[in-house]
């Protein structure tokens, strides 16, 4: 890979307006932005990269340009519950569904759903489908699915991020206590079915995922890593659900970047710090996923 004219960029300015009487037009605060330009021997690598988990970290190994040191990415499962309708309804009145999930606003929620006599297994379990999608908390927690008398509750992903056009979805740990039961309240006719199935157990997504940060560029060449860093730019999502804190060396240790954020230092001469960099989710976000785009400039 060849670059033509490698730099990297900067400012940090404002348009202001002056107020006091007899001053009019407008000025700028802060320098114009600035563009230092960088050898042709530099090398750039940009990559995204997902970490999930106040215990995982993303280490940047800048010296061979590849991920070693992070903690293994564990992609995580949804979870699946499943309930079996059985018995033809007798007396037309209400059937009672009970949705209980750990962490659910409003758990355990309870349904009313109208139901006819005649109405076998299945055609009342269509109706608790529907009951369940109009629900705006069970709804937005799961998908609701299933045919014919089976009703089921697939977890859906707390946070879902996208690199290189593939979806990454975050999924939560195996709720224990997540529970659908299906029961007569003013209908008769309905077989009781307290207890539903864990038809698949979720599985906790928790690691960092970065595919392109390999030791190979976009091109699929080696880069043979960097020995003299000239430029880093960090950038955190505004979608994430914490902060970042970065580490590099004794240069930063647990340095503070919030969402939206970026962390850029550079120039043509290499007074960076080669040392590995390592970016972790800050806890007590959401479900601890961090969403970072990086660059690293260097020879």
């Amino acid at each position: 890979m060849t670059l033509t004219n490698p730099r990297a960029t900067f400012g940090l300015n404002a348009t202001a307006t002056p107020t006091k009487s007899g001053s009019s037009g407008a000025l700028t605060i802060g320098d114009r932005n600035e563009s230092s330009s960088l050898p042709l021997a530099t090398k750039i690598v940009s990559f995204d990269a997902v970490i999930v988990g106040s215990a995982s970290n993303l280490t940047i190994d800048v010296s061979d340009l590849d991920n070693t040191g992070s903690t293994a990415w564990t992609a995580g499962a949804a979870q699946v519950e499943t309930a079996t309708a059985a018995g033809t309804v007798s007396g037309s009145g209400n059937a009672s569904v009970v949705v209980t999930s750990s962490g659910m606003t409003g758990s355990p929620i309870t349904l009313a759903v109208a139901v006819l006599a005649t109405d076998t297994a299945t055609a009342w379990a269509t109706k608790v489908r529907t009951a369940l999608n109009a629900n705006a908390v069970i709804a937005a927690r799961f998908t609701v699915g299933g045919s014919t008398t089976a009703i089921s509750l697939t977890r859906k992903a707390t946070s879902t991020y996208t690199i290189n056009g593939v979806s990454v979805p975050v999924y939560a740990a195996n709720d224990a206590t997540l529970n659908l039961s299906l029961d007569n309240g003013t209908c008769t006719g309905i077989t009781t079915a307290a207890t539903s199935t864990n038809t698949t157990s979720g599985v906790l997504t928790a690691g960092a995922y970065a595919p392109d940060l390999d030791g190979t560029d976009f091109e699929g060449e080696a880069t043979a890593g960097i020995s003299s860093l000239r430029g880093l730019f960090i950038k955190v999502s505004s979608d994430c659900q914490t902060a970042a804190l970065i580490t590099q060396g004794s240069v930063l240790t647990d340095y503070s970047l919030s969402f939206g954020g970026i962390l850029q230092v550079g120039g043509n001469v290499a007074s960076i710090s080669s040392a590995d960099i390592m970016i972790e989710p800050a806890s007590g976000g959401g479900d601890n996923s961090l969403f970072v785009t990086v660059t690293l400039a260097g020879s």
